[in-house]
């Protein structure tokens, strides 16, 4: 740069520091030229990097009709300090007739300690006519800003890259999309949200929203495409996709949004951590013309590939005016080179076609698909009318299944073994069983294991110390042994390091057998239901290897009260050497009708020719079952069982059956799937065995059913529970209520005062789903003026005398309580109000006589409230007012209480009742009177 131009950037610099210092912002060159702008930030790449130190670009779009330059601009680092920064380009863009120039900023900086940094530039002005910036969009400064987090434990990081320009053309009357094209080079999360642009204000450098704003679809009152419904304007919160339906009035609209970008870490205890490393805002511009072309169409297309194999995809696009299109890749989601893409030379007018191909590798894998944006450009006639479509592709890769390859089995253990794994850069291995086959089978490109396959995590492979992967895994069920007998099944997939993540396709399924040379229990089923003669059988099959073993063999049968393991068994119950032949038990004089037991089976082989080394042990637990009535009055029982045993009880149905008070014989009436320890099922009397009814006691037993799953073990294993009886209770229901009649005619004839009384009287319910085993009445009641029932009181009679009242008026419901306590809703609603006449005279005589001496209603007024009472003279003049006699009783004085010269006065009267109607509580009367004495 030649020495005079540096001199008179230095002085323009300082300058600026003195405008800083004064108004508290940071004033570009005072113009009104700039249309879009973004900064980004790279992280330091060099031999030495050091995580604090970044190189930033800020890419400004400009109005090429304006006069206005920026060869250099202020920087606020977001530390306190401000650096210069020298255009390195000006590029024009687009058409010539848009007018828009692209300028280019880049400049590096380190920062001395970890934090949160707001990089941000003020730039002066915008460019003229913004049409939904409502003062003049000349005046009002232009700012950007991004946001860095630095934590060096966490490492090195760079902010997402927007690889579409913010310049962009609509059409009016038609759908506009935009898609800013970001990519994240270390594949953080991206999310996308609108915000309105923003300003510095000056003085005072706060910043703030930019005054007037709207959204572009808000500014004018118009509708869609089709005309039915207004505008509206919609940011993808994942993808970016920009997408205003539709745009009716042309000219510059501007929209303002931030990309922030987060990281997703696994802690040990699985639960994920979302830590937000960086915000990047854009301010874009979108020009909007009358334009009777269409813009084309593309028919983008999400889709999943296999680290190692070559993605080859078509891309197709129409244009509905069959105009040509220029069919080309917007935003490369950082993967241009190696993936390619390439338009097809063959194409017709009107429809478009090009080839995305893109060899993929183990170092692709993430969890976020990469989003390549393809643009369609249509070449109308004359150009300056052509429009876009920009649509995304989202692209997951995912890392290639793990090849299981063999399977030993030991006495408790199992080890399966894999083919060395083909990405080595994953960082884990997860190890997944269960019992039995899944025949879990992944769709393409499903990663990891869905719990829905019923396999449970059980261990992690990592690398060696060497950094070559281990190719084998030995389950011993964490010391604990696994189960002789079982069958046990496993699945593995790989998982990639973080940041990025990402899993791999699930490996094939392998499945071993445990050694089967021992006893199965088969059976815990309850025969007899009882408190003192209960009866359970157990039964169990001899091991299915049993000439291999050496003799004698000898079985112990334990039992214990309960079903959960653990606890003392006690002494056996039952003991046999007859192996092949005594495989069964019947356990009697129990109490099956309370207690749930739970048996162990012990297998001895021969040691110094006795039998006491311990083979095997197994357990289970009888067919526990509990039934209530449905909550809420619902017509229904329900009934839960539960049992704790070594076979598996969720793949066969269970068998619900029933039998109705005073009959002996029971009915299937369902058969329901159940868990691994427990099912529940709620009877509504609509499947088999007919409806059921109040008052009517149900007893029922379940069957269970079971598999081992394995060869030579009979299924299904039925296992019955207790009975269990529940009876569906009777309702509560509320009585009708009647209250005794007010005949106002005949009360006005001979009115009385108070206190007054008022007659209840019910008639208990008559349905036969209620219950007539009544304990109580209770009496609540509302008065005038109130919305919530009190209680007023209880009886054990059908009637009631509510006394001592000020006035008939008031509400009243009754409720029922049972012999069990339980309390109905209220009954029907009764209402007493009173009697009114209110009138009041047109001459008083106040002399002393002791007729007519005081304004008052007629005698027949009652249950008056209270009374606002005001006179006024005949010049308007307010001579007297009073509120502390509900009958009024003016006695012709004025408000001093002398007395008023005889003649006509009007009177203002509002009276408020006892009255539960809200309409009749106030009442306001005018009228005259006349004083003669």
């Amino acid at each position: 740069m030649p020495k005079s131009l540096r001199i008179k950037y230095f002085l323009h610099a300082c300058l600026l520091w003195v405008m800083i210092m004064l108004l508290g912002a940071v004033p570009e060159a005072q113009a009104t030229h700039i249309r879009a702008g973004d900064i980004t930030a790279k992280r330091d790449t060099t031999a030495n990097p050091n995580p604090r130190r970044f190189f930033f670009t800020m890419i400004m779009y400009t109005d090429r009709a304006s006069s206005a330059e920026d060869p250099v601009v202020l920087i606020r680092n977001g530390d306190g300090t401000t650096q210069e920064v020298e255009r390195l380009a000006v590029i024009p863009i687009g058409e010539p007739a848009d007018l828009v120039d692209k300028e280019v900023f880049r400049w590096e900086y380190t920062y001395g300690a970890d934090g949160s940094y707001v990089v941000s530039w003020n730039g002066q002005n915008r460019n003229n006519d913004i049409k939904n910036i409502a003062p003049p969009s000349q005046d009002i400064n232009f700012y950007i800003e991004t946001i860095v987090n630095i934590n060096a434990l966490r490492g090195f990081n760079s902010t997402p890259v927007l690889r579409v320009a913010p310049i962009d053309k609509a059409a009016v009357g038609r759908i506009f999309v935009h898609n800013p094209g970001a990519t994240d080079a270390d594949g953080d999360s991206l999310a996308f949200k609108l915000r309105v642009p923003q300003r510095v204000e000056v003085p005072g450098g706060r910043i703030s929203d930019v005054p007037g704003y709207t959204l572009p679809s808000r500014t004018f009152a118009c509708t869609t495409a089709n005309g039915t419904a207004t505008s509206y304007l919609t940011l993808n919160v994942v993808t970016g996709q920009l997408e205003w339906n539709a745009p009716c009035m042309k000219g510059e609209y501007n929209v303002a949004f931030v990309v922030e970008e987060w990281r997703i870490t696994v802690q040990p205890n699985g639960r994920r951590v979302a830590a937000k490393l960086s915000e990047v805002v854009r301010d874009m511009q979108i020009i909007v013309k009358d334009n009777p072309n269409r813009p084309p169409v593309l028919q983008p297309k999400d889709t999943c590939v296999v680290a190692g194999t070559t993605l080859v995809g078509i891309v197709r696009a129409t244009d509905p005016d069959g105009d040509r299109i220029n069919l080309t890749l917007a935003g490369n989601g950082g993967i241009v080179p190696p993936a390619s893409f390439v338009a097809n030379a063959n194409t017709t007018g009107g429809v478009a076609t090009g080839t995305f191909r893109w060899p993929t590798v183990c170092g692709d894998v993430r969890e976020r698909p990469y989003q390549v944006i393809f643009k369609a450009e249509d070449r109308p006639i004359p150009a300056e009318n052509k429009l876009a479509d920009l649509q995304p592709w989202n692209i997951t890769v995912v890392g290639p299944p793990p090849v299981l390859t063999g399977i030993q089995g030991g006495a408790s253990s199992v080890t399966i073994n894999w083919n060395p794994y083909t990405c080595q850069n994953a960082s884990v291995m997860k190890v997944y069983r269960r019992e039995g086959k899944s025949n879990f089978v992944p769709d393409a490109c499903q990663t990891g294991v869905p719990a829905s396959t019923g396999y449970v995590l059980i261990g992690e492979v990592r690398k060696n110390a060497n950094g070559t992967w281990a190719t084998s895994f030995t389950d011993t069920n964490n010391g604990a042994g696994l189960k002789p007998g079982t069958e046990y099944c496993y699945i593995t997939y790989a998982e990639f390091p973080a940041p990025a993540g990402g899993k791999s396709i699930a490996s094939n399924e392998v499945c071993i057998t445990v050694d089967q040379d021992i006893p199965y229990l088969t059976n815990v089923t309850v025969d007899r239901t009882s408190a003192t003669n209960g009866q359970i059988t157990v039964r169990w099959i001899a091991p299915l290897n049993l000439d291999n073993l050496a003799q004698p063999l000898e079985y112990r049968l334990y039992r214990k009260v309960g079903m959960e393991p653990g606890g003392n068994f006690g002494a056996p119950i039952f003991t046999s050497r007859n192996i092949a032949g005594a495989t069964s038990f019947v356990d009697q004089n129990l109490n099956t009708q309370n207690n749930a037991y739970r048996y162990k089976l012990e297998f001895y082989q021969a040691q110094n020719g006795q039998p006491t080394n311990l083979r095997h042990s197994t357990e289970a637990s009888s067919v526990r079952l509990t039934t209530a009535a449905a909550p809420n009055d619902e017509e229904g029982i329900v009934l839960n069982w539960t049992y704790n045993v070594p076979w598996n009880n969720t793949i066969l149905d269970h068998r619900i059956y029933r039998r109705a008070e005073g009959s002996t014989q029971f009915v299937l009436v369902d058969q329901v799937k159940a868990g691994a320890t427990s099912g529940t099922y709620t009877d509504r009397g609509t499947a088999q065995g007919g409806p059921l009814q109040r008052g009517v006691t149900y007893c029922y037993y379940v069957e269970t059913a079971g598999t081992y799953q394995i060869a030579g073990v009979p299924e299904p294993l039925l296992n019955k529970s207790q009975e269990s009886c529940a009876l569906i209770p009777l309702l509560v229901c509320p009585p009708v209520l009647s209250i005794n009649e007010l005949n106002c005619e005949q009360f006005l004839q001979n009115p009385t005062d108070p206190p007054y009384q008022n007659i209840l009287t019910w008639v208990p319910p008559t349905d036969p789903d209620c219950t007539t085993d009544i304990d109580f009445y209770t009496v609540y009641f509302k008065g005038p003026g109130q919305t919530e029932y009190t209680k007023l009181a209880t009886t054990k009679e059908t009637t009631f005398t509510h006394t001592g009242l000020e006035s008939f008026a008031g509400c009243y419901v009754v409720t029922l309580t049972d012999v069990t306590g339980r309390e109905s809703v209220f009954s029907n609603e009764v209402c007493k109000d009173n009697c009114f006449y209110f009138m009041l005279p047109n001459i008083i005589t106040p002399n002393g006589d002791g007729k007519n001496d005081v304004f008052r209603p007629d005698e027949r007024a009652r249950f008056i409230r209270s009374t606002k009472f005001k006179v006024f003279n005949r010049w308007g003049t307010l001579v007297y007012e009073s509120s502390s006699d509900p009958y009024i009783n003016w006695a012709g004085v004025d408000k001093d209480g002398n007395r008023l010269t005889d003649g006509v006065y009007y009177y203002e009267a509002e009276v408020s009742v006892f009255s539960i109607d809200p309409a009749r509580a106030s009442t306001k009367y005018k009228g005259w009177v006349e004083i003669v004495r």
